[in-house]
């Protein structure tokens, strides 16, 4: 963007005349394709789904700068942006750029998600931040805190929000098409990644391995890895990747790489595990629904962990309480290859197939149920559903298309050039915060069920003050110290 304040004012001041365009109860305007009113973004992380997002962003406004600690993710990124400056340090980046740009995208590791929003936001810049929102409780509620009070448009990449379906099941559900909900259960195929108590994490660990199990060929595959771990280090800042992490050493792992690129989902230190990773996409209609926002309990068993790397599987159990606009409820979360109980399923009315599906979710209420071959409803009277907006097609027309990623940041794009905030569906203040807050709390629980197959400590919790309230009686030491991270010195939380 060229003229950043002066035409930041003038999208404002022209917001009902040229702004984006929105569907609500049905009624559509015309976008205008203007080349003046495209805003300037930049994205900070740029591989994998950061890779998607900015290009996203590319189709409705200009990539002016990208961030990205890995070089050759970098270099493909300027092939693809050649007007982009290009950082490895978002810290830079945002300094550098703050009169350039309007808004970010963010697609980093989950632990690096807080730091660089809070900084974006601060700003006063939009920012678009890949799900989960943060990697703990404490920075997903100051996420909010910090959008609500800069007023700038944010959205969580969880991109179903998107969705027209989801947003009229969600709409269904509030307006009581299945009663009051008395249990809901959901599953997924994660983690997907490397993961689990047995991970190889250190050259000394891998050395001691290899020299006990295959002798013959020790040194060998000991020099193979240790170059192997030279060429990625070339590529990779490390330091910057580690970020507001403690340090450790660098190790690509055995086979999949464990950190860099995408086997950090299962590290306590740097992801958020299965929970974090889906549990923003799945449980996102029911939370625009039922407001998952504050259990009062949660309670786990798990695979078994090291408080280093995340279980391979795992099931939790949320309490919710009654609130003004609902019956309070149990929800069940499942991963890593467990399920809802046979037996309670059809008690239930529910079949269980000879082979259950991936992923899904059972819902039970007084009125009806869907899930596993069942679905009972009752007519309801839905309120007026506010659908997604399209977006436009080369020559300004609208586009009649359902691809949720571009829908999901269009909205974003539409809500900064008619200055709302709340036009976002995932927006941080009310929908993103309070569910990836909530959802984390699930891995509080995790961390109490670190032995195989046992149930772990109930926690119980009061979202108000962000506190455990059985805290002493735990037995499991540093439960609290999963609410708050510490940054390491040069990062800026508070």
């Amino acid at each position: 963007m060229k003229r950043q304040t002066t035409r930041r004012d003038f999208l404002k001041a022209t917001a009902v005349t040229s702004v984006g365009y929105m569907v609500v109860a049905g009624q559509t305007s015309k976008i205008s394709a203007s080349p003046n009113e495209r805003l300037a973004f930049a994205g900070i992380g740029i591989g994998g789904k950061g890779d998607g997002d900015i290009h996203h962003a590319s189709m409705f406004a200009d990539v002016v700068a990208v961030c990205d600690v890995d070089k050759g993710r970098l270099e493909g990124a300027k092939k693809k942006y050649p007007k982009a400056k290009a950082y490895t340090d978002f810290r830079k980046l945002l300094e550098e750029q703050e009169k350039s740009i309007d808004a970010a995208t963010i697609s980093t590791a989950d632990h690096m998600h807080a730091p660089a929003g809070l900084m974006a936001m601060r700003m006063k810049k939009h920012v678009y931040v890949q799900k989960p929102l943060a990697r703990t409780m404490y920075e997903c509620r100051l996420m909010a805190k910090v959008a609500k009070e800069t007023g700038v448009c944010t959205q969580m990449g969880n991109q179903g929000s998107a969705s027209d379906g989801l947003r009229r099941h969600a709409a269904e559900m509030k307006a009581g098409i299945y009663g009051d909900i008395k249990e809901l259960h959901v599953w997924t195929n994660r983690p997907i990644w490397p993961q689990g108590p047995k991970t190889i994490r250190t050259m000394k660990a891998y050395e001691e391995k290899v020299r006990k199990e295959k002798p013959d060929e020790a040194e060998k595959l000991i020099a193979a890895m240790k170059q192997k771990t030279e060429h990625q280090l070339a590529k990779v800042e490390w330091d910057l990747w580690l970020g507001v992490a403690k340090p450790r050493e660098f190790f690509p792992g055995e086979g999949a790489n464990i950190y860099h690129s995408f086997g950090w989902r299962g590290w306590w230190d740097f992801g958020t595990g299965a929970l974090g990773d889906i549990a923003c996409h799945a449980l996102n209609k029911f939370m625009a629904a039922l407001d998952l926002s504050a259990p009062i309990s949660v309670v786990a068993r798990t695979s078994g962990h090291d408080f280093d790397v995340f279980p391979k599987s795992s099931e939790i159990v949320f309490e919710y309480p009654d609130t003004p606009t609902r019956k309070g409820f149990k929800f069940v979360w499942y991963d890593g290859g467990w399920f809802p109980d046979r037996k309670f399923l059809e008690d239930n009315g529910f079949k269980y197939p000879e082979k259950m599906p991936e992923g899904g979710e059972v819902i039970i209420g007084t009125k009806g149920a869907q899930g596993n071959g069942r679905n009972e409803r009752q007519k309801v009277d839905v309120p007026e559903v506010r659908l997604a907006p399209h977006y436009p097609n080369a020559d300004g027309t609208l586009s009649e298309k359902q691809d949720d990623d571009p829908r999901n940041m269009f909205e974003l794009i539409t809500a900064i050039k008619e200055n709302k905030p709340e036009l976002c569906f995932s927006n941080f203040p009310k929908q993103a915060g309070p569910l990836t807050e909530a959802m984390l709390l699930g891995n509080l629980a995790v961390w109490t069920a670190s032995k195989p197959n046992e149930w772990g400590e109930k926690v119980l919790w009061d979202s108000t003050s962000m506190k455990i309230t059985n805290l002493a009686n735990l037995k499991t030491p540093g439960v609290a110290d999963l609410i708050k991270p510490k940054y390491r010195e040069g990062y800026v939380l508070d």
